[in-house]
């Protein structure tokens, strides 16, 4: 017997992916904040940033508008990828 298969309405929607490489803070979080506004609620998104800042001030400052961050890892020398919920509009 096979198990069921897994409920669409409960599964994560693929991530979406935005390069913000070469950009610095704040443009970063406002390019970030624009592009989940432009996702369903429950969509993840995967920010590549190349500013050290931004690895910190991304997560801090999207938690605080109440999006969920599902990780913060090295991408490589000087790189990071933050990945986070839409949680809220």
């Amino acid at each position: 017997m096979n198990p069921p298969a897994p409920d669409p309405r409960e599964a994560p929607l693929p991530a979406e992916l935005l390069d913000l490489t070469g950009e610095v803070c704040p443009f970063t979080f406002v390019r970030m904040r624009l592009a989940l506004e432009a996702l369903p609620l429950g969509s993840e998104l995967r920010v590549l940033v190349d500013h050290e800042p931004a690895s910190r001030n991304l997560p801090r400052s999207a938690r605080e508008w109440g999006q969920e961050i599902l990780a913060v890892d090295a991408a490589g020398p000087g790189r990071w990828t933050i990945d986070v919920r839409k949680r809220v509009p």
